[in-house]
């Protein structure tokens, strides 16, 4: 059975902030109704993530679907038309459904299996604008069975001249994004559908903050969020204006600030995602003279290294939030090699506190991130070298020691390091 079933379910029932996770069949079925759902999370369920059909006419934004390596779809969409019979017809705006490039469905339902992350079919109608398809490493979306719907990449074609909806087309927004990561994937496929009007999406890196190609229960951590670079606050469709969708625009499920599967989703409970907590996403090296300030939280989403002898200058008050995982196996850490200075000089009323992104309900805990390492150019002794490295940091990145006595690697006052600890590398 699906982990949620809405039978004939209408538009005065209130659906908002649901979460599916580790289900045998479907998460999310819809049989008829009009039921409206916004904030829907569908985490690795045995067969689709969310399955309309026998004349589904509700609305939905904000879904995020994520597929395992068994997985069937992401969303499997059926009209269900026979002669007379009402034509399914959903709405879905802002939905990121996150693909397993080594895709192998093996549905529990008598369902065939497709290795498509969307599945539209059966003529089914509808409107899909803001759709972000990731990690598609065969089929992104498949349509099949297809009646005498029409197909069309113009959303005021699925109006009638009174602005009535016109339940026979299908639009799927040419804004929408289909991310391939394998050579051989096609962003569409066809099954019994000729001649219908050709569909186009975007074929482009979505740059999120921290996703796998290949995720699974024990991928560490994730973050689906876009990065202020990525292509998705720049793209998208208005959604139509009917008092139910939110007037956004950028496209895939998640806004470059909110997280909103804290306080909802098992990645969540679990610290593999982190807290809803708007910041300054930083990653990478930091070769010239740099201040971190304290207006607003550093994300640490992997190991940055202070090199080229720059000094990194943290305001009072500052608090760095640090993932557990860079989606490499190596723990977010802040690194001050040698040569290079940290100046950071918090006070009682204002220290600098390095602690974990992850949700208070998690804490305290050991070993959710790396930690602050400083390397410098005194003297050590190994009992058979001057010079030594940090372990887990590869070739010169961690080397230390040397003949400097008075070696200068800054200023650290009243700073608190908080639930680090992990394997850095």
């Amino acid at each position: 059975i699906n982990g949620i079933t809405f039978g004939g379910v209408g538009s005065g029932t209130q659906v908002d902030h649901i979460e599916v996770a580790f289900n045998l069949d479907d998460g999310v079925e819809f049989f008829g109704g009009t039921v409206d759902a916004k904030y829907v999370s569908v985490l690795y369920c045995g067969d689709d993530g969310i399955d309309t059909d026998e004349g589904y006419r509700g609305r939905i934004q904000y879904a995020y679907v994520v597929l395992g390596s068994a997985s069937n779809h992401g969303a499997e969409m059926d009209g269900f038309v026979s002669g007379g019979t009402r034509r399914s017809y959903p709405q879905l705006y802002n939905a990121h459904f996150v693909g397993h490039v080594n895709n192998d469905p093996n549905p529990v339902s008598s369902d065939d299996a497709e290795p498509a992350v969307v599945r539209l079919r059966e003529g089914t109608g509808g409107r899909f604008g803001n759709i972000l398809v990731t990690n598609v490493g065969t089929t992104g979306v498949l349509n099949g069975d297809c009646t005498d719907e029409t197909f069309t990449t113009s959303l005021a074609s699925t109006f009638n001249g009174d602005g009535s909806t016109n339940f026979d087309t299908l639009f799927w927004s040419s804004a929408n994004f289909i991310y391939t990561v394998d050579a051989g994937a096609a962003q569409f496929l066809r099954d019994d559908c000729s001649g219908k009007t050709a569909f186009q999406s975007t074929n482009a890196d979505p740059l999120l903050v921290l996703q796998t190609q290949s995720p699974d229960p024990t991928t560490i951590f994730t973050d689906p969020r876009p990065t202020p670079a990525s292509p998705l606050l720049a793209t998208s469709s208005m959604p139509p204006s009917d008092g139910f969708f939110d007037q956004v625009s950028y496209s895939g499920a998640f806004s470059g600030s909110e997280n909103w599967l804290a306080g909802l989703s098992w990645l969540d409970d679990n610290a593999r995602t982190p807290d809803n907590v708007e910041g300054v996403f930083t990653c990478g090296d930091i070769t010239t003279d740099t201040t971190w300030a304290n207006d607003a939280p550093i994300l640490l989403t992997c190991q940055v290294f202070v090199t080229n002898g720059a000094i990194l200058t943290i305001e009072k008050g500052t608090t760095i939030l640090a993932y557990a995982d860079d989606g490499a196996g190596r723990a977010p850490s802040l690194i001050v090699e040698s040569g290079s200075q940290i100046i950071a000089s918090g006070d009682a009323s204002n220290p600098i506190t390095f602690t974990s992104a992850v949700s208070a309900k998690n804490l305290p805990a050991r070993g959710l991130w790396g930690g602050l390492i400083i390397l410098g150019n005194a003297p050590i002794w190994t009992g058979s070298a001057a010079s030594d490295t940090i372990e887990g940091l590869e070739g010169d990145l961690g080397a230390y020691g040397g003949s400097t006595e008075d070696d200068n690697s800054g200023v650290l006052s009243y700073v608190r390091v908080w639930y680090g600890g992990s394997v850095i590398g």
